[in-house]
């Protein structure tokens, strides 16, 4: 099966959206029962779109620094940028901080990733724009893939240039992804 096809399975098996507001509060559930997460000071995150586990709630974690990702304008690049009140609608319509000030390479203990589709071996398949491929490999945190249940399959194509994750979790379950690239 391609990307592409896969992308459109996963959009036909998609519950309605208030389902998956409900769906999220579990995934974060399980989520902040990880020593990993108890454990990280900095995490990459994101802002939700609405087909995607809704973090939201987590950023409310006092002791952790939350970054999302936001353009460089000076190296025309995606990067982690520290979350604050103040955000404004990024190039594709997605908010990110008005003024990023970048997370350093080494300065994340955790990197949250959304996709379409995940599969046991942290293989990620994304909205096709390669934007997480180019994102991660500049830092050196670990890699959770955040979805539900029905976007886990048991297997997904994957190219050279594609980053797996470390992790991966939904409502029921949580898996560590024994060999990593």
């Amino acid at each position: 099966m391609t990307k592409a096809e896969i992308r459109k399975q996963i959009a036909a098996l998609r519950p309605d959206f208030q389902i998956l507001e409900t769906l999220s509060a579990s995934v974060i559930k399980k989520f902040q029962s990880l020593e990993l997460f108890r454990s990280a000071r900095s995490i990459g995150a994101y802002i939700p779109l609405p087909d995607e586990v809704n973090l939201s709630p987590l950023f409310e974690s006092l002791q952790t620094t939350f970054y999302i990702p936001a353009v460089d304008e000076t190296a025309g690049i995606y990067r982690m940028a520290r979350l604050t009140t103040e955000l404004k609608k990024g190039r594709f319509g997605i908010l990110e901080p008005a003024v990023p000030v970048f997370a350093a390479e080494d300065e994340l203990d955790l990197i949250l990733v959304p996709g379409i589709a995940f599969d046991r071996t942290g293989r990620r398949i994304g909205r096709g724009g390669g934007f997480y491929d180019r994102l991660l490999p500049q830092y050196s945190a670990v890699r959770a893939g955040i979805c539900f249940d029905f976007q886990c399959l048991e297997e997904i194509p994957a190219e050279i240039h594609d980053i797996r994750m470390d992790w991966l979790v939904t409502e029921t379950q949580i898996l560590k992804v024994a060999m990593n690239s």
